[in-house]
C-alpha cells in the first residue's frame, strides 16, 4: 500500500513539474521572440508595393525592385534621383525629383518635378516647377498617397508652406471620388512645422483644432482615424489632445558615458494597434549605432526588431497587411525582411 501511494505521489509530482514547465514556455519573455529574416538584397530604404508581394528602393543610382520573398533577381527599373518615391499601385511608382541641368554650374537651382514611372521604366512627367530659383521658393509639394489610394500634390501660392499650400490636385484617383478623396483628414501642426495640432481635410474645407498653445511636430493620424501619434516624441493622443501614452516613457536615457538614447520615427502599424519605431544613440554629434522596435500603442509589449550593437538600422517600414517589416542596415546597405507573425 505504502509503495502504491508513493507510486502516485511520484506520478503526480512529474505532472505538476511538466506542467509548470510548459507554463514557462508559454510565458517566454517577449523581448526574446525570434523572428524570421530573409535577406533581399543591398541599397536604400525598402517600399512595399500595395499588394506585399515586392520591395522598391535605390541603390546605384537606380530605382530597383525584387520579390518581397528574396526570391529572384533585382528587377532594375529607372535612372533616377528621387526625394521622395512611393508606389502608386502594383504596377507604377510617383517619384519627386530635383533635377539638374546638365553641362552647367553646379551652383544653379534644380528643377522640382513629378513624374510616374511604370514597372517596365516608362518615365511620364506629371508637371515640373520651372520658377523655383535662390529668390524664388518651389510651387509644388512633394506628393502624397491618401488613405484610399488617391495619389495627388499641393499646387503652392505665394511663400512655399505646406500648410498654406490649398490647391490639391489629383494625380490617380483611388477608391474614392475626387471630391470625397478631398475631405479625408490628415493631421498637421500650425505654424509649421512646429505648433499646434489640427485635423485638416486635404481640401482644408474641413478644420478641428486638437491642442491649444502647444509645441508639437509631425503628428501622424492613425489609419483607424482615432489617434495622433507624434513621430519624434513616441506620444500618442485622442482627437482632444489627451495623452494616451508614451511608447518609450525611459527615452532619452543615457546608455553610457557620454551616450544617449533617443527615440526617433515612429509609425503606425496598419491596424492602428501597434507601432514602429527606432532609437538612435548618439554623443551629442554622431549616431553610433540605430535600432528598431515595435509597441503596443498602450506602450506594453516592446518587441526589438533590429537591435544589434554599432549598427544602424533604418527605413524600417510595415508590409501592407502587418504581418512582416522591411529595413535597411546603414551599416552594411543590406536590405531585410523581417516576419512578426
Amino acid at each position: 500500500m505504502k509503495n502504491k501511494n508513493l507510486l502516485i505521489g511520484l506520478a503526480c509530482l512529474l505532472t505538476v513539474v511538466a506542467v509548470l514547465s510548459m507554463s514557462t514556455k508559454s510565458q517566454k519573455p517577449v523581448d526574446e521572440a525570434k523572428f524570421e529574416v530573409i535577406e533581399i538584397g543591398t541599397g536604400g530604404a525598402p517600399h512595399w508595393s500595395p499588394d506585399g508581394t515586392r520591395l522598391a528602393f535605390m541603390s546605384g543610382g537606380w530605382l530597383c525592385v525584387k520579390s518581397a520573398d528574396g526570391k529572384g533577381e533585382i528587377k532594375k527599373v529607372a535612372e533616377i534621383r528621387p526625394d521622395f518615391l512611393e508606389w502608386m499601385s502594383d504596377s507604377e511608382f510617383v517619384v519627386y525629383e530635383r533635377e539638374y541641368p546638365k553641362a552647367e554650374s553646379i551652383a544653379v537651382m534644380p528643377r522640382l518635378s513629378i513624374k510616374r514611372i511604370t514597372i517596365d521604366g516608362r518615365i511620364t512627367p506629371v508637371v515640373r516647377d520651372t520658377t523655383f530659383s535662390k529668390t524664388s521658393p518651389p510651387k509644388i509639394t512633394k506628393p502624397m498617397v491618401l488613405p484610399d489610394g488617391t495619389v495627388g500634390y499641393y499646387e503652392c501660392e505665394g511663400e512655399f508652406k505646406d500648410w498654406q499650400c490649398k490647391i490639391f490636385k489629383i494625380i490617380q484617383q483611388g477608391k474614392l471620388s475626387s471630391e470625397s478623396a478631398k475631405k479625408q483628414l490628415r493631421a498637421i501642426t500650425e505654424p509649421y512645422p512646429d505648433g499646434d495640432i489640427w485635423l485638416e481635410s486635404i481640401d482644408k474645407s474641413i478644420r478641428k483644432r486638437v491642442t491649444n498653445n502647444k509645441k508639437f511636430s509631425f503628428p501622424i493620424l492613425s489609419p483607424d482615424g482615432t489617434k495622433i501619434l507624434l513621430r519624434f516624441a513616441g506620444l500618442v493622443l485622442d482627437l482632444e489632445g489627451n495623452e494616451l501614452s508614451r511608447l518609450a516613457p525611459d527615452l532619452p536615457k543615457r546608455v553610457s558615458k557620454g551616450l544617449l538614447a533617443y527615440f526617433v520615427e515612429g509609425t503606425w502599424g496598419p491596424d492602428s494597434k501597434k507601432v514602429l519605431y527606432m532609437v538612435d544613440i548618439e554623443d551629442g554629434h554622431d549616431v553610433y549605432d540605430t535600432d528598431i522596435y515595435i509597441v503596443n500603442v498602450d506602450g506594453s509589449q516592446t518587441l526589438p526588431i533590429a537591435a544589434t550593437t554599432d549598427e544602424k538600422e533604418a527605413g524600417a517600414s510595415w508590409s501592407p497587411d502587418g504581418t512582416r517589416i522591411a529595413y535597411v542596415n546603414g551599416t552594411t546597405g543590406k536590405i531585410y525582411v523581417v516576419k512578426i507573425r
